[in-house]
């Protein structure tokens, strides 16, 4: 009841701790989630400044654009119109030669409709279609305000600009539109040089052109490219501006290099922290999941050596029991006869040998668990060993009638400690005994070949599953623990086995025996053979 007690305690605490680690996890994913969130937050808003400085970019390109249009091409046009005002009608050309910047020049009547064309290039029917509409229709939203304007359109999935302004009667009224088309190859020259203006505050840049900062593109109304700066970044930090409507409206795209937030936002573009969180939560988790995992192996481990404790105290009371009563029977003189006396001693000595094998035992485990095992290695004939080892084994054997047979050898000599080679032997029969049913023939042998001494003892037993070939070594390991008739013993006889192989720089491990049951092998390190004699 007071193990049970214990065991319930020692299971509750356990669940604490466990759940602490849980809460402390959980506590870290959502720290490193708010975390990620005030990054998002902040680099969005980083992000929005940087888009903000992109709409001022193309706010000043577009300012710049509409200064330069007016006066590298609408005043010298329009100054080129008025000049034909005093020309003969009738006369096939200028008198002035036209400059590059027009292909034609236009006359709408607003009354009749009828629209006069003069000029080197001709425009198409379609073309002629959509100015007389285009024009009328802007005469009309014409902006008193203004001296002159710009309509822009796409009638044949070409951009086309007109230039033009209005002539008025006495009473006010709009009587004509008069103006040219604007020849689309020298846009990026007037482009260009808007361009070339200081579009962001130098002392952000360090005085950078505008090349190594920003690229802009300025797009017709057919969807066509009027002038693209060199080079052109790709970048999440654009803006769309239009140059004003007076100048048609025209779509100018700005893109910030992504180089240069570093310079227009103060300590930068703030990097993404989800790699560096995702990472730390990994790790949180990893180290969670460790600590339970450790928790639940000490758990089992310290089940292990409570009983290992309950298997020792039980193992050292039924000897020292059967000690106390014979060895009381014979002082108090209540044997009946020679042989009654004679049967009490060997089961005192049967029993006192058992205590000794099993004191050994839980010495040269606990030597090994503080690595603190100390061999006298040295050449060993193994033969004399085995023969000592099976005589003092034979009283514990015949309490359960079982025959131990050696199998003949001749000499074997090994690199061994004598007396951990002794406990070896003693734990396999110990082992070999316990396990196998009584009558049973136990079978011990020996071999050598290049370089190893094999060692083994075969019993009659169940034998050992093949899946737990490997778990059989480990400490507090025994087979059908949990069964009620399971073998009672402390689970540290062939750990104790192992660690003496290993020790030797040999090894052990179990298989089927050839005539049913297990075959426990130890393997250990041959000696070498002498020099033969100088001379020889």
């Amino acid at each position: 009841m007071k193990n049970l007690k214990k065991s319930r305690s020692q299971e509750g605490r356990a669940g604490f701790v466990v759940v602490l680690l849980l809460l402390t996890l959980g506590l870290t994913a959502v720290l490193a989630y708010e975390a990620q969130t005030a990054a998002r937050s902040h680099r969005a808003a980083t992000t929005s400044a940087l888009s903000d400085h992109a709409a001022f970019v193309g706010w000043q390109f577009a300012d710049h654009a509409a200064a330069k249009l007016d006066h590298k091409i609408v005043t010298p046009g329009l100054l080129y119109v008025m000049s034909l005002e005093d020309a003969p009608r009738d006369q096939a050309a200028p008198l002035v030669e036209p400059p590059s910047i027009l292909r034609y020049v236009f006359r709408l009547d607003l009354a009749s409709g009828s629209l006069a064309v003069r000029g080197p290039q001709q425009p198409s029917d379609a073309v002629r279609a959509w100015a007389r509409e285009a024009l009328a229709v802007a005469a009309r939203d014409f902006d008193p305000e203004w001296d002159h304007a710009i309509v822009a359109g796409a009638p044949d999935e070409r951009s086309h600009l007109l230039v033009y302004d209005l002539e008025y009667d006495k009473s006010g009224d709009a009587r004509t539109v008069r103006g040219f088309e604007v020849e689309e190859s020298k846009l990026p020259y007037v482009f260009s040089l808007a361009y070339g203006y200081p579009l962001v505050p130098p002392s952000l840049t360090g005085g950078a052109d505008n090349s190594e900062v920003l690229s802009v593109q300025v797009l017709g109304p057919a969807g066509d490219t009027l002038f693209a700066s060199e080079p052109q970044y790709a970048s999440d930090f654009t803006a769309t501006e239009h140059i004003s409507d007076q100048h048609a409206g025209l779509a100018v795209e700005v893109a910030l290099r992504f180089e240069s937030a570093d310079a227009l936002i103060i300590r930068g573009l703030p990097p993404s922290r989800l790699p560096l969180l995702l990472g730390l939560l990994i790790l949180a988790g990893g180290l969670v999941a460790a600590a339970i995992f450790v928790l639940r192996r000490e758990m089992e481990f310290a089940q292990l050596r409570a009983d290992f404790v309950s298997n020792v105290s039980h193992e050292l009371r039924t000897p020292l029991a059967q000690i106390r009563m014979f060895a009381e029977t014979l002082l108090l003189g209540r044997v009946r006869s020679d042989d009654e006396r004679r049967r009490g001693l060997e089961i005192i000595d049967k029993e006192a040998r058992r205590l000794s094998h099993l004191v050994a035992n839980i010495l040269a485990f606990s030597r090994a668990e503080r690595n603190g095992t100390r061999l006298n290695i040295e050449p060993t004939e193994l033969s004399p060993q085995l023969s000592e080892v099976l005589d003092a084994f034979a009283p514990l054997a015949s309490a359960k009638g079982v025959t131990i047979r050696g199998e003949p050898v001749g000499d074997v000599v090994a690199e061994v400690d004598a007396s951990a080679v002794r406990q070896i032997i003693l734990n396999l029969l110990d082992n070999a005994v316990k396990y196998g049913p009584e009558g049973q023939t136990v079978t011990v042998g020996m071999e050598q070949a290049v370089g190893r001494v094999k060692l083994w003892v075969d019993d009659e037993g169940p034998g050992v599953p093949r899946e737990k070939w490997t778990d059989i070594w480990k400490p507090f390991s025994r087979l059908n623990r949990e069964n009620e008739n399971a073998v009672a013993g402390t689970g540290i006889g062939l750990s104790v086995v192992r660690e003496l192989a290993t020790q030797h720089n040999g090894r052990a491990w179990v298989e089927d025996s050839p005539g049913g049951g297990a075959r426990f092998v130890v393997e250990l390190p041959a000696a070498a053979p002498e020099p033969a004699p100088a001379g020889a």
